[in-house]
């Protein structure tokens, strides 16, 4: 899986990292609009999904910091 992670280029990587953080929320709104949802479901559902989602973002950093380091 990581390594999966580490071969997605480094615009697509943060892309599905910012679209998984600011989607939930809403996701998760509209759902609980539609079945009633415990506050602590919700929580650990977010919590699962914003660890997914900084694994990307931090995927995409570490590639953008090593080939800014590589130019100097």
């Amino acid at each position: 899986m990581i390594a999966k992670l580490k071969a997605l280029p480094e615009k697509v990587a943060f892309g599905i990292g910012l679209t998984l953080i600011l989607g939930i929320g809403l996701l998760l709104f509209l759902y609980s609009l539609f079945f009633p949802i415990d506050i602590w479901t919700t929580l650990f559902i977010e919590g699962i999904v914003f660890g997914i989602a900084m694994l990307f973002v931090l995927s995409a950093a570490d590639k953008r910091h090593s080939r800014i380091g590589k130019k100097k």
